[in-house]
């Protein structure tokens, strides 16, 4: 069991930087996330624990041990996996915010292009032994940060579809997002990209 500590120093770092206005306590209930108080006392609780779980790749157990250590919280496993499941649609909302948020930050631009990196991750549920969802995400090399998410099953193919483009963009992907379906709506729409390619992936013209 590896239980880290030293995070327990940093959460007023990462309280500071939730959406502002967002009232944790107000949504959580709406959500259903957090109804009554028993071993978690209140919803920034329920976010760390949530945190520390998803982020840091520590198990339930360890979780909890980890929690009741910094004297957060004191509950078992199976009570931490009922509240994190409750919890899902409260957490989206929460996603949604910080990225609403940035959102409203001015694309940074390089000589006048905005550059942008699109890729997909598979992510398994507990015991399967096949990708369960499929997160796409667009990233902004400029400021920094995640401007686009998109949440998909198993047949959630990645491609260059996922985003929306604006004249100035270069879309940075690999090899795997050069097909001439996928290349097409970004030069519809002004846009530009720079993609790996093997040599039967799409056929090359000179003009």
């Amino acid at each position: 069991m590896k239980i880290r500590p030293e995070i327990l120093d940093h959460w007023p770092e990462v309280r500071a930087r939730l959406p502002a206005g967002f009232d944790l306590e107000a949504t959580a209930r709406l959500r259903g996330a957090f109804t009554r108080v028993r071993e978690i006392k209140n919803a920034e609780t329920l976010l760390r624990l949530a945190l520390a779980y998803g982020g840091l790749g520590m198990s339930l157990r360890e979780t909890c041990a980890w929690a009741e250590a910094g004297g957060i919280a004191r509950l078992s496993d199976p009570s931490l996996l009922e509240r994190l499941c409750k919890a899902a649609p409260w957490l989206g909302d929460i996603m949604a915010a910080l990225i609403a948020e940035q959102a409203k930050v001015p694309a940074g631009r390089f000589a006048g292009y905005r550059l942008r990196v699109l890729d997909g991750t598979s992510i398994c549920h507990p015991g399967a032994d096949r990708t369960t969802w499929r997160l796409h995400v667009g990233y902004d090399l400029a400021t920094a940060q995640v401007d686009q998410l998109e949440l998909t099953d198993i047949h959630g193919a990645e491609n260059l579809q996922r985003l929306t483009y604006a004249p100035g963009d270069i879309v940075l992907a690999d090899r795997y997002y050069a097909r001439p379906r996928d290349l097409r709506p970004v030069i519809d729409a002004g846009a530009d990209f720079i993609v790996r390619t093997g040599w039967n992936s799409l056929r090359l013209l000179q003009t």
